[in-house]
């Protein structure tokens, strides 16, 4: 497919010979909805609540859905409020975990343009923890609050995961939107999936997001793979499974066997295998496979889409939280405070991944209960 036709909106991408279930994730326009009419409409009661007149300071590490709905709540109740963001934009995975089709950057950006117009500072390129110290941050703030999302990829355990051409998929979804917002997708600035046989592992959301943007990209064929079961899976959407009864570009109940490569050392192929549900002796579920069903497919590029186990590292080594055996930021005290008096957490590295509304709900509670802790006397 040539660059100059590389769908990026969703009129185009519709455009396209899709699966079933691709047009109809094209079409949700739940997201999109969300961003524009509720994820900045939150209005706190300020009557209710001592306004702190810019006087008191709050560092928001993350500036994803929850860091959002954070820095709106504390802003209007008068904090002076800066945050924190590693990459070049604000928005985190909002600006480069969901493809441009599903969620237009320029609505975005308008949001945010209208929290910076209101008095919010961000500061990008700013990581907490390396280029800036957290002793520093703790000096300046009198809070801070950590969103920083659930962003450490599960690592891929299996044979030839050392080839190239194996990406995770937050790496494949961050390249296109950079390459589309700085140099309109211009060959050679992300990573390309034309003319490749993709393989996608991980049946889940960010699986479905790869896939498309696979297929936008002009991939010669793309299989996303899932081991468990349709029904086991945490589908939503009603009536998905009878949807995808057909579709061979995805496979429940499917195990990647093998990674294999060509004598290059780039990843050419898979060897997969059919697998059936079954329990262990305790009743535990365990997934065998079946005889007979095993089979190599032809691959030149690799998306590991299985999901997140946490906040990374440097929050634990640096932010002095303490980890949960799910590896998410454990409470303190309270929903919301995490380590010493004035730190807190929320979002996905609070509670562990889930919907875009639930991180800009954790966010504005984290942001109530914060205040409460810098006023003494806020009620919720």
């Amino acid at each position: 497919m040539a660059n100059n036709i590389v769908p990026v909106t969703r009129e185009a991408f519709l455009q396209l010979a899709l699966p079933e279930r691709m047009k109809v994730w094209a079409e949700d326009r739940e997201l999109e909805e969300y961003i524009l009419t509720k994820a900045f409409s939150y209005k706190v009661n300020t009557a209710k609540f001592p306004h702190a007149k810019g006087e008191i300071k709050v560092a928001i590490i993350g500036s994803g859905p929850a860091g959002l709905g954070c820095s709106d709540v504390l802003n209007q109740l008068g904090f002076k409020v800066t945050v924190f963001e590693r990459d070049d934009r604000p928005g985190g995975l909002l600006m480069y975990g969901v493809p441009n089709i599903k969620l237009p950057k320029e609505i975005l950006l308008s949001k945010i343009k209208s929290l910076e117009e209101a008095g919010v500072q961000f500061r990008l390129n700013a990581a907490v923890g390396t280029a800036i110290s957290w002793e520093d941050i703790r000096k300046q703030y009198a809070a801070v609050v950590i969103c920083t999302g659930s962003s450490q990829p599960r690592p891929l355990k299996l044979p030839g995961n050392e080839l190239t051409g194996i990406y995770y998929a937050k790496d494949f979804l961050i390249s296109t939107t950079r390459s589309l917002l700085e140099r309109q997708l211009v060959p050679g600035t992300f990573l390309s999936s034309e003319g490749k046989d993709v393989l996608i592992i991980g049946g889940g959301d960010t699986g479905a997001d790869c896939a498309a943007l696979a297929l936008s990209h002009g991939a010669r064929s793309i299989l996303q793979v899932e081991l468990q079961d349709c029904n086991m899976a945490r589908i939503s959407q009603e009536g998905f499974c009878e949807l995808v009864k057909g579709d061979v570009s995805l496979q429940y109940n499917t195990k990647v066997k093998r990674l294999l490569g060509d004598d290059k050392g780039n990843v050419s192929g898979a060897e997969l295998c059919r697998v059936e549900w079954g329990r262990t002796d305790s009743g535990m579920p365990i997934a065998k496979e079946i005889e007979g069903t095993t089979l190599v497919l032809p691959v030149q590029m690799v998306i590991l889409a299985l999901g997140f186990s946490g906040p990374e590292p440097v929050v634990f080594e640096k932010f002095g939280v303490k980890k949960t055996p799910l590896g998410t930021i454990a409470n303190v005290s309270g929903s919301f405070l995490a380590a010493e008096p004035g730190v807190f957490a929320a979002g996905d590295a609070r509670r562990g991944g889930g919907m875009v509304a639930w991180a800009f709900d954790e966010g504005w509670d984290a942001a109530l209960e914060c205040a409460k802790y810098l006023t003494n006397d806020i009620k919720k």
